[in-house]
């Protein structure tokens, strides 16, 4: 399979797999509804908290949201809050870094950190015993972090190195490539979150620990936690840790829609044996009755694709469809790697309209459905992935059930719902293609139209 979209969560399906999981499917109980034990409070300060209770272990998960992503950002500071996170997590005045890494080794506590459009996530899984601490660290590296120099340049470099293979892998950068003509010059999705090696070359510890002073506020910041403290007593650790945040927050302004009208093409010439192509299209944002129902016919997007270009046609290794559904403002996409762009990317248009016109076995759209909530049922099973649906659907759709009530409208889905939701909402197409000119012919390139006219 080819590489996913970048800082979305997405789902993408082929026939390889579903055609093994239906057994499973029908087999499995554990798909989840909106959880019971519950519980949402905020702060002396107003950070808002919400914590679901799940007794039998010892296992805590909590995440440390900071909403904003890239409305924060501009040209010249993309990068600048993971940057700052990131060198301020090894230590701080209270806990400087050589005992906070040995805090680390003896809870073997583990940390993951995320970054994306909408907000930078950080997460700690440990044992209920150690929380206090942890917490308090971690409040204290947000708060007062010690930002030696040393430890900058350690984090600018490894931040440097990843961009720059992201930069030179072409089957990473053409997600991006699609993006100038889909999202348009000036949206806020067009700033990376992650930076770009410029704007982390420029970046001083000082501008780390500035950033850190205006957004580590309570009211840019929202906390979930799913194990076994109960919430009275997770208030009174997180009040004196967090409780320390100063009050006041970021007014953010709503997430624009993309800036498409009409087809759109964007391509690179650049010496690679194969070409990339990636076309975007509007989805429905978080939270909308149509996200099901879209992100199935993606599903069976994806499945098609693998069959008609891989299996009969021979075009590719790498070809997939989906999806991302965790933004205010989202979109599908079809991505190839191939040697053959042009009849790739015609192929890929029929089966789009296959199934934007609803030429679908009414079995294949069943399986995909049953397939997406199995997998989103199973992997809502993790501490991580918990704090993660809490609070993403608190910050994207306003309603933290929002996640658990996505995976249970995916039921009696037909092939009539889907076509009419992928008919609405993908329009308009942003493709992106990398290729070389001197094995392909540019000329032949076009936007090529999904509406089937």
């Amino acid at each position: 399979m080819g590489k996913r979209q970048a800082f979305g969560c997405v789902y993408s399906y082929s026939g390889r797999r579903v055609g093994g999981m239906i057994s499973i499917i029908l087999a499995l109980s554990i798909l989840a509804a909106v959880p019971e034990n519950v519980t949402e409070f905020d702060l002396s300060n107003g950070i808002h908290v919400i914590s679901r209770t799940v007794t039998g272990g010892e296992v805590e998960g909590v995440s440390f949201f900071l909403v904003g992503g890239s409305r924060v950002l501009d040209e010249s500071n993309q990068g600048i809050e993971a940057f700052a996170l990131e060198a301020a997590m090894t230590g701080s005045d209270t806990y400087p870094d050589e005992r906070w890494r040995e805090i680390m080794d003896y809870t073997r506590a583990s940390w993951n950190a995320s970054y994306n459009y909408g907000y930078s996530r950080y997460h700690l899984k440990c044992l209920s015993e150690d929380l206090p601490v942890l917490l308090d660290g971690f409040a204290d590296c947000l708060l007062e972090p010690q930002l030696d120099s040393e430890v900058v340049e350690r984090v600018r470099n490894s931040q440097l190195v990843s961009l720059q293979a992201e930069l030179e892998d072409p089957d990473n950068r053409i997600w991006f490539v699609a993006n100038r003509g889909f999202m348009g010059a000036g949206h806020p999705f067009m700033l990376r979150p992650d930076g770009i090696p410029s704007t982390i070359e420029s970046f001083t510890g000082e501008d780390a620990r500035r950033w850190l002073s205006d957004r580590v506020k309570s009211g840019n910041i929202v906390i979930t936690h799913a194990g076994p403290t109960p919430p009275g007593e997770l208030a009174a650790i997180l009040e004196t840790t967090f409780g320390r945040i100063p009050e006041g927050g970021d007014v953010l302004p709503p997430v624009p829609e993309f800036f498409i009208d009409g087809d759109t093409l964007v391509y690179e010439n650049d010496e690679t044996l194969s070409a990339y192509c990636v076309v975007k299209f509007k989805a429905p944002p978080a939270g909308d009755e149509d996200l099901p129902a879209y992100t199935t016919a993606m599903g069976v997007v994806d499945e098609l694709l693998w069959q008609v270009l891989r299996t009969d046609n021979a075009l590719t290794y790498a070809v997939s469809g989906g999806s991302t559904n965790s933004y205010r403002q989202n979109w599908g996409f079809m991505y190839i790697s191939t040697t053959q762009p042009v009849k790739s990317a015609e192929l890929m248009v029929g089966v789009f309209r296959d199934v934007a016109d609803g030429n679908v076995d009414q079995s294949l759209v069943t399986g995909i459905a049953n397939n997406n909530r199995t997998v989103q049922g199973i992997s809502a099973q993790s501490m991580d992935s918990q704090c993660w649906m809490l609070g993403n659907g608190y910050i994207s759709a306003g309603d933290w059930r929002t996640s658990y009530m996505l995976q249970d409208s995916y039921e009696d889905l037909t092939v009539d719902e889907i076509s009419r939701a992928l008919s609405d909402w993908a329009q308009d197409a942003g493709w992106g293609i990398i290729a070389d000119s001197t094995i392909v012919d540019f000329s032949e390139f076009k936007p090529w139209s999904l509406k089937g006219e």
